[in-house]
């Protein structure tokens, strides 16, 4: 029989749960502490010992709930109920009129109309779904329909109200916003795991991505994640007529929104804003790479709708890319997955947006012989998308005189095979089947998260699968045993059981997830769908002719040709054997069915833009 719990206890209960939600609220969301830490301490300490006590007090919206002592099996598909759509990117400021203007003539009117102007924080895309109030999924964005359940990592994020504040509340409120980093909060965790030995991460986003993903919770919980709102795919019980009152709305209930988001009426005034906040940017807590333009009134939104894959609604306007003088100290070649050898520099470390930067892509041998680069040449580098450097040009006038030609390998700068390069084609390619580089890439390659998503077997991992003999190409995978891992270095029990089991879970993997897995030359995510909707099963894919695929309204020339190609070689056949041999049967991927105009005849007359 359950023990009653006495009043005072629940009063109490109640209190100590109402002050500590409103410290961390100012704390996390409005970066106002009201208390200090070791009074917001001992009103946590004595909330747990009261729930201790009287299990019966405790409930999903306690902020004693953030964080779940167990480790998670996996991420559980969520669907979402709107499409997570990309939006559209400006670069300019006449770039940023003409979507202005695309947006007159859509709605056939030229008269100013009021924008929000968000920053575009550099995070990681995150749907919280509440019910009656209460947080009860969050999930990553994923592919745009269906994203990963990572409510329990969600939960350790302090700045996510477990339940929401106030007493009207949505019945249904499915948010959507960005999960990030700060600046200084990034730059003390870096601290903390250089002095324990650890890796440090690249940059903030890269951080929140991969804490994010974290089977255990403990780890998010651990790293100093926030989250801001900035949208609403499914309201039930309230309505907003405009995103200001929106945002207001999400802040009333307990959310945090951005303190930077302003409104404006017409282009000019939105250029003057954004070119405010770029010069800003530095000064600001957190990353951010533009802002984000969204029509300000609901019903217009309404009326522009989508496109294919953006809303027409809301735009990106980027900032310029970030750029710093550097010298290149030596070019290394490197081979990829598909046998392809390319340039990078190593740089002289410089500061660029955030992180050091210590290399970039060269791309091929013609684009170094584009740029004039000799080796020891000072450079002006950016970093495109403030992600991937690149070199802009050479500073010729800097150089000192002792710069040196940069050498082309003739051969394989892994096995020793001679290179080649196909008449047309830029690349160069080392032709071996037995270059180990090649080999641990298609490896870590399989197990990305768009493929098999095998967890645990990254490029350290798959590179001392590769030399000890273990694991030769994919297949080999299917065969691993708990017993040959546990002795390995970076393996122990735990961890090897982990990786056979998500080694297992992948005998049943979609079909087009194991054709992108696999690696097949010009077939991507997109194409991979394509054509495991079209043929159904492996074995109709493999025997499918090239005139077969070009009936396929999104399969061209190239595409046909390589996949054909792959399936005709001895050694890809083989290895698919093998993995069949070890149970791997691919899930069928099903085309789209039903919809509001299935099965019937749409005629349009007059004129579309």
């Amino acid at each position: 029989m359950t023990a009653r719990i006495p009043e005072d206890a629940r009063r109490r209960a109640a209190w100590l749960r109402e002050q500590v939600t409103a410290a961390d609220h100012a704390y996390y969301v409005l970066d106002r502490p009201t208390l200090a830490d070791s009074e917001y301490d001992a009103l946590y300490r004595e909330l747990v010992a009261l729930e201790g006590r009287h299990p019966g007090l405790r409930d999903a919206g306690s902020p004693t709930q953030r964080v779940p002592g167990q480790v998670a099996e996996g991420f559980a598909p969520v669907p979402h109920p709107v499409p997570m759509v990309s939006l559209e990117n400006v670069m300019s400021a006449e770039e940023f009129r003409e979507w202005v203007a695309s947006t007159d003539r859509f709605l056939k009117s030229e008269s100013a109309r009021r924008y929000s102007i968000e920053p575009k924080i550099d995070g990681v895309s995150l749907e919280l779904d509440y019910e009656e109030g209460v947080l009860v999924r969050a999930a990553t964005r994923g592919d745009g329909m269906v994203g990963e359940d990572v409510t329990a990592n969600a939960r350790t994020l302090r700045s996510i109200p477990l339940r929401l504040r106030g007493t009207e509340l949505p019945r249904r409120l499915v948010v959507r916003g960005e999960a990030y980093i700060r600046k200084p909060d990034f730059e003390a965790l870096n601290r903390r795991l250089e002095e324990e030995g650890e890796e440090p991460f690249a940059n903030p986003r890269n951080c929140c991505a991969g804490s994010l993903r974290q089977l255990d919770p403990a780890i998010p919980a651990s790293r100093p994640l926030r989250f801001v709102a900035y949208a609403v795919a499914l309201v039930e019980g309230v309505a907003w007529a405009t995103q200001e009152r929106l945002l207001a709305g999400l802040a009333a209930l307990g959310l945090p929104t951005s303190h930077e988001t302003t409104f404006a009426t017409g282009a000019d005034e939105v250029a003057r804003h954004w070119a405010s906040l770029a010069e800003r940017r530095d000064a600001l807590a957190y990353e951010i790479d533009g802002v984000v333009v969204k029509e300000d009134d609901m019903a217009l939104r309404e009326r522009l709708g989508l496109r294919n894959r953006s809303p027409r609604w809301a735009v990106a306007w980027k900032f310029p890319p970030r750029q710093a003088r550097t010298r290149v100290e030596r070019v290394v070649w490197t081979v990829g997955r598909t046998g392809v050898v390319t340039p990078s520099a190593d740089l002289a470390p410089v500061p660029l947006a955030g992180v050091t930067v210590s290399r970039a892509t060269l791309h091929n041998a013609d684009e170094i012989a584009r740029l004039g680069l000799l080796e020891g040449d000072p450079v002006l580098i950016e970093r495109a998308g403030d992600v991937i450097p690149k070199v802009l040009r050479v500073l010729e006038e800097q150089r000192n005189g002792r710069e040196r030609p940069v050498e082309v390998p003739s051969d394989c700068p892994e096995c020793r095979t001679a290179l080649v390069r196909a008449e047309g084609k830029v690349a160069l390619r080392c032709p071996s089947l037995a270059c180990p580089a090649q080999a641990v890439r298609a490896l870590i390659h399989f197990a990305s998260r768009l493929g098999a998503d095998i967890r645990g077997l990254g490029e350290k991992q798959a590179d001392l699968l590769w030399r000890r003999g273990l694991v030769k190409d994919p297949a080999d995978l299917f065969r691993l045993e708990a017993a040959q891992l546990e002795p390995l270095e970076r393996f122990g029990a735990k961890s090897a059981a982990n990786l056979v089991a998500q080694v297992d879970a992948a005998r049943r993997l979609p079909l087009d997830r194991l054709l992108f897995a696999r690696g097949i030359p010009e077939v991507g995510e997109r194409a991979a769908r394509v054509l495991a909707r079209a043929f159904g099963t492996l074995e109709r894919l493999a025997a499918a002719t090239r005139e077969e695929l070009l009936e396929l309204d999104e399969v061209g020339e190239v595409l046909a040709e390589q996949v054909v190609a792959w399936f005709a070689r001895p050694h890809n056949r083989d290895m698919l054997a093998r993995m069949a041999a070890c149970g791997v049967a691919p899930t069928r991927v099903e085309a789209p069915r039903g919809g509001a105009f299935a099965g019937l005849t749409v005629v349009l007359t007059g004129t579309l833009e």
